[in-house]
């Protein structure tokens, strides 16, 4: 798979190579960015840890205790809050701790993998089970007694630990297994902290509590009521809950979570967007202290507050406050004396054993049984011993036991022994978890440490596009990429065994779209997925790999006719990516399945690596069986005579109206709304690339940009002013169909495809436009993808919008041809919205017919919406087509 490609490929030996590292590499990238922090939180964290227990060991010991038990007091009046130097690292630094796990919960809730109720179902479960069964083993140990009140130390993993831990011990690709983890650490954390809040309250004082309530009630009163949206309002109400959470007995950390549980999450909503994007270029034009400080609230207003929040406190609490928790609480005297007294204490023994034993046995049973009762799904790709492997790590154990310990155990010695528990637990539980690791890839051979050979996951008949019976005793599974052209040549393979095996052989496929190398290919897979979506994936499957040159947005809708969909509803879909995520899904199913290149074939399960012409195939098909025998079978078929629906002179000249000689501008005095996403505004760095790949020029209220009937126009992107695209511009019937400012893009998807215009821009309010052509506009897409997806989904679906407003039908013939008339007659009549092309007037129209494969001979034609096309029909045979 890895060898180098051969200069003359062949079928059976060429594959397309990805450049990434691995196929998901771009899907990972936040994560691995997230992981890249954790690590290094861990690495702070554990120094820390290192320092705490040097310093409590050393001749110096007596300092520790005496530094940290410094007594810091505040006073206003009358009023103190005097504490240690300890305590206000626990119960006043750490809120800032809890306040950003609470961010973190509330945006996974909100936006993130919980939101995802099925994928998450097995991580809450298992997390659930993790928190008791450690619980349960810890009291039977300790019972009764004094000792048994920290029996909460257990329950927690310690998330950065955890991270950074399996970064270093972990398998060669954990994605999907880190993904697991962190929605299982998110979920631990909500157990934990509504431990801590219930079981971990000494005495309650109600009045107290009820002003913490009414703190909360007053943020939701700011937030909702007087629509304060910024820190310091709250950062004072947040203080008072802080102290009233103090004096009511409840744990003033809780407050943390509390609050961060009211903050606002959402997806940026596009209007929050747009504004800030408008402030900002008005800054830009006039800089000044005014639209300075209106673009950065709109900008920080554009992103939710859990967001803003979490990436201000986040470092905070990583960098800062947990090493000084750690270096606070992790002290613990390590002599001779403590570690016997520790070794025959069954507090010590207790975190260990539920550290160690619990969570992994409570993770994995979880597991076990959320998978067998069908609660959810796991992510294709994680296995047995990885999972395994992630819940002996999950006993990791440090930041919320210490704090538990703190809590629960006011007798020194005792919370020293647990102390060590945790220290000695932590440890095994990460040896434990590395040695699962190495064991699973002993077990599962040589190969366990390279990439997996077996298909995960397995055939899905719901799920997966099955060619043949589903029921068929052969399988052959292909991951391909509608652009590469060894999957192009290897069709003819699978032809080739189908036409051999007949009804004996199911053949699934899978998209693996290298985006890296094949710039077309996420899009043609989403236009397969959008066929299957109205039933006819296969066709278009065979349709893209015998296209595989014409891939491009308008090449997808022309096939997308020829196959028989609905176009307006298929360019949507493309528009809106609804199918991209099902095509992300196939992608984590090839890095699971170990696939490096395409194309990659997996016989009865396994991997097949060997050349993949049809004997080879077929060979490995029937060893795969035991050798059965098979018939050949055979399909005819025929390919379909349909073109995309028409665009441009959507109306008959009837209802157009005659050509206007004092034409009057159109108006367009307002922008369009843009619920869908067809008029994206471009944010500033998109709109610098491609002023310097075109030019900026005035324009004054009347000029024309681009006129229907035009063989080409340029890309223009608004700057100032208003234009509006317009339909039969100079015309009696002239309309406006949108109008585009600041930041906004004007065009259709025959721009990319050099075909004749068929709608008009005008400037309505005069300013500045950037103009490319379009080689400028396709080196501005070379330099920026994420410029060329906005553009092309927009076009898409403003090329959905426009066929849901086609003619009904097209008559394409001459004038003077009586059955001409009648047709367009009879289409009036009827109320039939219809467009005419007069063969004597439109010098393109003879381009139309040999496009189409009609003869001249054969006009009248007829083309409905749908592609269907009629030769010289009666008026009833019209009738019958429109039904």
């Amino acid at each position: 798979m890895n060898s180098p490609q051969p200069a003359g490929p062949t079928i059976g030996t060429g594959r397309t190579q990805p450049r990434g590292r691995t196929l998901v590499a771009q899907v990972a990238a936040p994560l691995r960015s997230l992981m890249a922090n954790q690590a290094s939180s861990a690495g702070l964290l554990l120094t820390a840890t290192v320092i705490a227990l040097i310093w409590a060991n050393s001749p110096w010991a007596a300092t520790y205790a005496e530094f940290w038990e410094t007594q810091l007091a505040v006073r206003v009046g009358n009023a103190e809050l005097a504490l240690d130097l300890r305590h206000w690292v626990n119960d006043g630094l750490m809120v800032f701790f809890f306040f950003v796990v609470g961010l973190e919960v509330k945006r996974e809730l909100a936006i993130g993998e919980l939101t995802d109720r099925r994928r998450a179902a097995i991580p809450v479960v298992a997390a659930l089970t993790g928190l008791a069964v450690p619980a349960l083993i810890f009291l039977a140990f300790n019972p009764t007694g004094a000792a048994a009140q920290a029996w909460g130390a257990v329950i927690s993993t310690d998330t950065a630990f955890l991270l950074g831990v399996l970064v270093l011990v972990g398998p060669a690709c954990p994605l999907q297994l880190r993904l697991f983890l962190l929605t299982l650490a998110v979920a631990d954390d909500v157990g934990a902290l509504t431990i801590i809040a219930v079981f971990y309250t000494d005495h309650l004082a109600i009045g107290p509590l009820l002003l913490a309530v009414a703190g909360l009630g007053l943020m939701l009163v700011l937030r909702f009521g007087l629509k304060v949206w910024r820190g310091p309002a709250y950062g004072v109400v947040g203080v008072g809950i802080w102290i009233a959470m103090y004096a009511s007995g409840v744990h003033p950390t809780i407050a943390g979570v509390v609050i961060a549980l009211f903050s606002p999450a959402y997806r940026p909503r596009r209007d929050d967007v747009e504004d800030a994007e408008r402030l900002t270029r008005a800054f830009r034009q006039s800089p000044n202290a005014e639209f300075a400080r209106a673009a950065r609230l709109s900008i920080d207003r554009s992103v939710s507050g859990t967001e803003r929040l979490q990436l201000l406190y986040q470092p905070w609490s990583s960098f800062v406050i947990v090493p000084v928790f750690a270096l606070a609480n992790a002290g613990v005297t390590l002599d001779a004396t403590a570690l016997r007294a520790a070794w025959a204490s069954p507090v010590t023994l207790g975190v260990i054993a539920g550290l160690v034993l619990g969570k992994g046995i409570g993770v994995t049973f979880g597991v076990a049984a959320a998978v067998r009762l069908r609660l959810g799904t796991l992510a294709p790709g994680l296995g047995a011993w990885q999972l395994a492997g992630g819940a002996a790590l999950s006993g990791i154990g440090f930041t919320i036991s210490l704090f538990i310990i703190d809590l629960s155990l006011p007798d020194r010695a005792l919370a020293d022994q647990a102390r060590i528990g945790v220290l000695v637990g932590s440890l095994l539980a990460a040896a434990l978890g590395w040695g699962v690791f190495r064991l699973g890839d002993r077990l599962r051979g040589p190969q366990a440490s390279m990439r997996p050979t077996r298909l995960d996951p397995p055939v899905d008949v719901e799920r997966d596009h099955i060619r043949g019976p589903v029921d068929a005793p052969l399988t052959l599974v292909e991951f391909g990429d509608f652009e590469c052209p060894f999957c192009g040549r290897a069709t003819g393979v699978v032809e080739e065994l189908r036409e051999r095996f007949g009804d004996r052989l199911r053949y699934v496929f899978r998209h693996i779209p290298l985006e890296d190398v094949h710039p077309h290919a996420m899009l043609a897979a989403e236009a397969a997925e959008a066929a299957a979506a109205q039933g006819h994936f296969w066709a278009m499957h065979d349709r893209l790999f015998a296209h595989q040159d014409a891939l491009s947005a308008l090449d997808l809708l022309d096939h997308a006719a020829a196959v028989g969909l609905d176009v307006q509803r298929f360019s949507r879909d493309l528009g809106d990516a609804r199918y991209a995520r099902r095509v992300r899904d196939d992608a984590a199913s090839a890095e699971a399945s170990g696939v490096g290149s395409t194309p990659t074939f997996f016989v009865g399960g396994h991997r097949h690596t060997d050349p993949y012409d049809a004997e080879t195939l077929a060979a490995r098909l029937l060893a795969s069986a035991g050798g059965l025998g098979v018939e050949p079978a055979h399909r005819d078929g025929a390919p379909m005579a349909v073109t995309t629906p028409m665009l441009g002179n959507r109306r008959s000249d009837e209802q157009r109206g005659e050509q206007m000689a004092d034409a009057t501008l159109p108006e367009g005095d307002r922008e369009t709304d843009d619920p869908d996403g067809s008029f994206p505004r471009l944010p500033s760095e998109l709109l610098d690339l491609l002023e310097r790949h075109g030019v900026r020029r005035s324009v004054a209220v009347g000029d024309v940009l681009f006129r229907e009937g035009d063989p080409g126009y340029d890309f223009f992107v608004v700057l100032d002013g208003l234009v509006a695209v317009v339909e039969d511009l100079d015309r009696a019937s002239s309309r406006v169909l949108s109008v585009s400012g600041t930041g906004r893009f004007l065009g259709e998807l025959n721009l990319l495809g050099d075909q004749p215009v068929f709608l008009s821009a005008v400037v309505t309010r005069p300013g500045t436009v950037i103009d490319l052509d379009v080689a400028g506009l396709r080196a501005a897409f070379a330099e920026s993808p994420r410029l060329h997806d906005i553009v092309l989904r927009a076009f898409l679906l403003r090329r959905s919008h426009l066929l849901a407003d086609a003619a009904d039908l097209r008559v394409i013939g001459r004038g003077a041809d009586p059955l001409t008339g009648e047709l367009r007659r009879w289409a009036a009549a009827n109320a039939v919205t219809h467009a005419f092309t007069d063969l004597d007037e439109d010098t393109g129209a003879g381009s139309l017919l040999d496009e189409l494969g009609v003869a001249a001979t054969d006009t009248p034609m007829v083309t409905l919406r749908d592609g269907t096309i009629l030769r010289r029909p009666s008026t009833d045979d019209l009738g019958r087509a429109l039904g």
